[in-house]
């Protein structure tokens, strides 16, 4: 007998609360599972060229003017 089915047997005869609970606890563990998966290492220097700083970044904004005199 596969352990699949002295599961199915034993979960047969708990009682109906006790199946709510262990389904709770199943859905939980099958999120953590998804969720473990490895994330990609980051290659460095990958997004060169995606992003630009403007040459007057630093310069005072025309709206804020007459708060900085």
């Amino acid at each position: 007998m596969s352990i699949k089915q002295e599961l199915i047997k034993t979960i047969e005869l708990l009682p109906e609360r006790t199946l709510q609970i262990i389904n709770v606890i199943v859905r939980e563990l099958i999120l953590l599972d998804t969720n473990t998966s490895p994330k990609p290492r980051p290659v460095f220097g990958s997004g060169k060229g995606l992003m630009w700083i403007a040459d007057d970044f630093d310069e005072p904004l025309e709206e804020l003017k007459e708060y900085i005199e």
